[in-house]
């Protein structure tokens, strides 16, 4: 009977070290967090957070909140994510916003060209988001239409096929490779996400 007791004592030492190691490990990871968000937040520029565990992507200025989108759905693939700020490369989309060139009127025309601005329904609502360390965050809207569902079926297959090979791939080589698939609740949520975002913006994935 004593040998039992023991024994049961044994194991709740074990798992309330355990325990003790994962809260102290989640304090330390947290802690990171704050303090690589604090470093972004001291300077003037805007920066994201891309909160996996809450379902949601945030932009801030000075540690304030300007926006916030409700991610509906979300898929990974490759690495685990890395802790430290990222960097926004570049952004991609199968049709991406253009700008008309304007010609400058002749001297003797009293005509003024138009001024080619572009607007929030210009900008596309099916992008990827290239980061740093091999990173590449897809965002799609939910589909609404039957021309949308067409074109998220048709995304379906590469993040399914193309995007595990290339995971493969880049593991043989031993290079470091992520994919997040993110769905916004709307075309309108998406299409606001890409004209917020610009090349060399800075932030955090909360995995």
């Amino acid at each position: 009977m004593r040998k039992i007791v023991l024994f049961v004592l044994w194991i709740i030492l074990v798992v309330a070290a355990v325990g003790s190691a994962d809260e102290y490990s989640e304090l330390a990871r947290e802690n990171r967090l704050l303090k690589e968000e604090f470093a972004l937040a001291r300077n003037p520029g805007l920066y994201f957070i891309f909160d996996l565990k809450n379902k949601k992507i945030l932009l801030k200025a000075r540690g304030m909140l300007l926006e916030e989108w409700r991610i509906e759905k979300l898929h990974r693939w490759g690495d685990a994510l890395p802790l430290g700020a990222l960097t926004l490369e570049k952004k991609s989309a199968l049709f991406p916003p253009k700008r008309f060139k304007i010609k400058p009127a002749d001297e003797e025309s009293a005509d003024t060209p138009e001024l080619d601005t572009l607007e929030l329904k210009d900008m596309p609502s099916a992008f990827t988001l290239y980061l740093d360390r091999g990173i590449s965050v897809y965002v799609r809207p939910k589909p609404q239409s039957f021309l949308s569902k067409a074109a998220s079926l048709g995304h379906s297959l590469v993040w399914y096929l193309a995007v595990p090979m290339k995971n493969l791939w880049l593991e043989l080589r031993q290079k470091s490779f992520a994919a997040i698939e993110v769905r916004l609740t709307d075309t309108k949520k998406a299409r606001a996400l890409y004209w917020a975002l610009a090349d060399g913006t800075k932030g955090i994935i909360l995995p």
